[in-house]
């Protein structure tokens, strides 16, 4: 398990690039599987909300494929999809893996327990980690600046929280 989320990890840390990993539908299938099972188990946490488990799959599994490939398409890199898209869904696994506790934690503490500040900094540091290492996705993917990745990681995050606003309006 550990060798399969070594790529994923060394991706977050900028060692290697989208490019490095493999050109497979098994392993974005897998990514993918892995994703939507972090949000079945989000959606039975306390307060459970089961359903909601179809809404938050597609909106973390669905809405990055389906906005990944457009920008590819427009910029004529639409060979890069597989790639770019495994390791969007697999940075995004990591970073579940991370921010859920430290939510789950601030939401079992209270706002107004001493804990919840520095569990809040973790979560916010674990949160601009992410997208940092979305921006070194896109600017690997489309050969750009890291300014470029870095506007469409937080146009993804605008349009990603909006959504689940829109759609989730209880979580």
């Amino acid at each position: 398990m550990l060798r399969l989320a070594k790529p994923f990890l060394d991706l977050v840390l900028w060692r290697i690039t989208p490019a490095q990993l493999p050109a497979s539908w098994l392993l974005l299938a897998l990514v993918s599987a892995a994703m939507a099972l972090l949000e079945v188990i989000g959606a039975l946490l306390p307060p459970p909300q089961p359903d909601q488990i179809l809404i938050r799959v597609v909106l973390s599994v669905a809405l990055p494929l389906a906005f990944a490939w457009p920008i590819l398409s427009l910029t004529r890199n639409s060979q890069r999809f597989l790639q770019t898209s495994t390791a969007l869904l697999g940075v995004g696994v990591l970073a579940h893996l991370i921010l859920y506790p430290l939510d789950l934690a601030i939401d079992m503490l209270g706002m107004d327990h001493p804990a919840a500040i520095p569990i809040g900094i973790l979560s916010f540091v674990g949160l601009v980690w992410y997208l940092l290492a979305c921006a070194h996705i896109w600017r690997a993917a489309l050969e750009s600046g890291l300014s470029l990745g870095i506007a469409i990681s937080v146009g993804y995050l605008v349009l990603s929280v909006t959504l689940a606003k829109i759609m989730l309006p209880d979580a």
